[in-house]
């Protein structure tokens, strides 16, 4: 019995051994898989760290490319503003000049982004946006003169950040040689130089909102290590280099676009991950930088939310795999939207680029000559009439757009540049677009880059739509053509008058010749309110019998009566209707129907588009008794005879009836409502 309960004793130990085991299975499985999964978080928050850093370092390289071409444009044109002219004349006219270089700058003397300095051949100070009078300053010993300076040297280059000796501020330079200059070198001699100083401090501040995070650090670096600029401060006064002997500088002196390292910084100690990217065009690098510790701060991130969901994973391999991927799809979605927004942002930044061109009317277009196409913005496509939209066209087929008058002009200035003979053209042309219609274009345009033997590879040039300011020239012209012309006409009416008129009493002389006067006068007026382009006929009636009409006299009844329809006159028809109507109402008035208190006029008038007439009847009745037609014809007869006959081209009837005067009046339509007429003198 002993033996038996011994035995009984030791059985319940025979499942010990393998439960010894499960447990550390248990322990060393889960933790096999969160290594395994630390590992791919790992790999994973270094990936979207470099990524980042890419993306980042593409953007500020092609903001710099952009900064660096707008200082060396500026440089350029101050270049231009000072060329042909030698040294002492800089000197003498220095007030002028230096007032003319803040305004080509469009900044104030104290201005913190650049500044603009121009040096002699020996370094002195010639011009400069700072002081005036410019400090006796040399810059013989700087870095960017002595480049400069030598026989081979390029056109641009970039100088290290220093700090100024006449001001004190910290600067880098954007310099170009001075070329043109009255100083009588010969062609390629070195003559000075044109300085842009850029402070970092406003570089940086673009390149800051280029980070794909606050703790990111964005650089601008020579290709000979000499920092530019840098969106965190620099440990100390300049200039700052890269180490000589280390491997970021070997890699960007051999010129690779682009690179990767991981690596401790010489300025502060720090250890990063950095991505390098050349600056097209430029022997300067972008570097976009990230703290290691940042990278495993983000990494811990990770792993903490993988203990957080790990554990319950443990139940199978399946569950863990689930976990991994979400992770992976999260941190994947992370960098799509770091990505998305970082592209909108440069979207935004060329988007306002474009406003500004659209704002001063400008497209952009580049010729290759390698190529044979002719790239065109959205702009220059809407200019030319096409859908506004990016487009590309081989070279021969702009010619076929231009003007036939303006081509021989604008294709000699495009080849000339195309040979070589010259680096830079302005050319106003017409250019015909697909609809048929015309439009006035003004294109600048310069070389860009040539190649080895100096012919040009590829151009550049804006194209500006001068259609509106051409059309408003062009309607100023014939507007001052057209008063001209109406105030010759205007005075030979009055002279016409004046002589016409009889003499034999000065009072009635001049009565008939204010009258007179006075409705061409108030033709005028209505022709002047409709800017020439025409006055209704009813206006013209009321003017001269507005006291007879209903509102002249509101305590009487009307005596003249208006019938007809709405009837535009011709601006040259005009002037001789009202005078017509005066001569008429001032008849009826002296010795006619309202010439007595119970008279009354009646004037109407239809437009006959089949016979191709305008008829006008002027009956006047209850006038005093008429016995026959006068034997003798006044003036006013005379002159309402010769106005329809002669300058219209109509017929006159007259017919003196026992109850008044009937006038009939028929002039072509097309004398009197359409076309300019030549309005003739009147014959005696």
């Amino acid at each position: 019995m002993a033996k038996a309960a011994e035995v009984r004793a030791r059985a319940p130990e025979r499942p010990q051994a393998p439960m010894r085991l499960l447990l550390p299975a248990a322990v060393l499985a889960p933790l096999a898989i969160l290594v395994l999964g630390a590992w791919i978080a790992w790999n994973g928050t270094q990936d979207q760290a470099r990524a980042e850093m890419a993306h980042s370092a593409d953007a500020a390289a092609e903001y710099a490319r952009s900064v660096l071409d707008l200082h060396r444009m500026r440089a350029e044109r101050v270049n231009d503003q000072l060329r042909g002219l030698t040294d002492a004349q800089i000197r003498a006219n220095e007030p002028a000049l230096h007032h003319l270089l803040q305004q080509t700058a469009g900044i104030g003397s104290l201005s913190p982004l650049f500044r603009i300095y121009a040096f002699d051949r020996e370094g002195h100070v010639l011009l400069n946006t700072d002081f005036l009078p410019s400090p006796r300053a040399t810059a013989a010993d700087r870095d960017y003169f002595r480049a400069l300076a030598q026989p081979d040297s390029p056109e641009v280059t970039v100088g290290e950040t220093l700090l100024g000796r006449a001001n004190g501020l910290l600067f880098f330079t954007v310099t170009l040689r001075r070329s043109g200059t009255g100083n009588g070198l010969p062609p390629g001699a070195f003559d000075g130089v044109i300085n842009i100083s850029v402070a970092p401090a406003a570089l940086a501040e673009g390149l800051a909102r280029l980070r794909g995070s606050p703790e990111d650090v964005l650089g601008l670096v020579r290709a000979d290590g000499a920092v530019l600029a840098r969106t965190l401060p620099l440990p100390a006064p300049p200039p700052w280099r890269q180490p000589s002997e280390g491997e970021v500088r070997r890699r960007m002196e051999a010129g690779e676009d682009r690179f990767e390292r991981v690596g401790i910084s010489p300025l502060d100690g720090v250890s990063r991950l950095v991505a390098y990217r050349r600056v097209d065009g430029w022997p300067v690098y972008i570097a976009a930088a990230r703290d290691s510790s940042v990278i495993r701060a983000q990494w811990l991130q990770r792993v903490a939310l993988l203990l957080g969901f790990g554990m319950p994973a443990v139940i199978g391999l399946g569950l863990l795999a689930r976990l991994a991927q979400r992770t992976a799809e999260t941190a994947r979605q992370a960098l799509q939207a770091r990505v998305q927004e970082r592209t909108a942002a440069l979207a935004g930044s060329e988007g306002r680029l474009r406003l500004a061109l659209e704002a001063a009317n400008l497209g952009t277009w580049e010729a290759d000559f390698r190529t044979g196409l002719v790239a065109r913005s959205a702009r220059t496509a809407e200019i030319m009439g096409y859908p506004p939209e990016p487009m590309s066209t081989p070279i021969p087929a702009w010619r076929e757009a231009l003007h036939p008058e303006d081509r021989p002009r604008a294709v000699a200035c495009f080849e000339a540049l195309q040979r070589g003979e010259t680096d830079r053209y302005s050319v106003e042309y017409r250019v015909r677009r697909p609809d048929g219609s015309l439009a006035w274009v003004e294109s600048c345009v310069r070389t860009v880059e040539r190649d080895a033997e100096g012919r040009p590879l590829l151009v550049a040039g804006t194209l500006q739509d001068l259609t509106a300011r051409r059309e408003a020239e062009e309607r100023r012209a014939l507007l001052a053509r057209e008063v001209d012309h109406r105030a010759k006409n205007a005075l030979a009416v009055v002279q016409a008058a004046l002589r016409l008129t009889p003499r034999t009493d000065p009072e009635h002389y001049a009565a008939a010749v204010e009258g007179r006067v006075a409705a061409l006068a108030r033709a005028h007026t209505l022709l002047a309110e409709q800017r020439w382009a025409g006055a209704q006929l009813r206006q013209l009636l009321e003017g001269e019998l507005s006291a007879f009409l209903a509102g002249g006299r509101p305590d009487r009844q009307p005596r003249a009566e208006l019938d007809g329809p709405e009837l535009r006159v011709a601006a040259a028809a005009a002037q001789s209707l009202s005078l017509t109507f005066h001569e008429l109402a001032t008849n009826a008035v002296k010795y006619g129907a309202l010439s007595v208190p119970d008279g009354r006029l009646r004037v109407a008038w239809n437009a006959d588009p089949a016979s191709g007439l305008l008829h006008l009847r002027w009956q006047e009745t209850a006038g005093p008794p008429l016995g026959q037609a006068p034997t003798r014809r006044g003036f006013g007869a005379r002159l309402v005879s010769a106005t329809v006959r002669d300058q219209l081209g109509g017929r006159l009837e007259q017919r003196w009836l026992p109850d008044g005067l009937e006038v009939e009046i028929s002039v072509p339509l097309d004398r009197v409502c359409s076309g300019p007429l030549a309005e003739a003198e009147f014959a005696d």
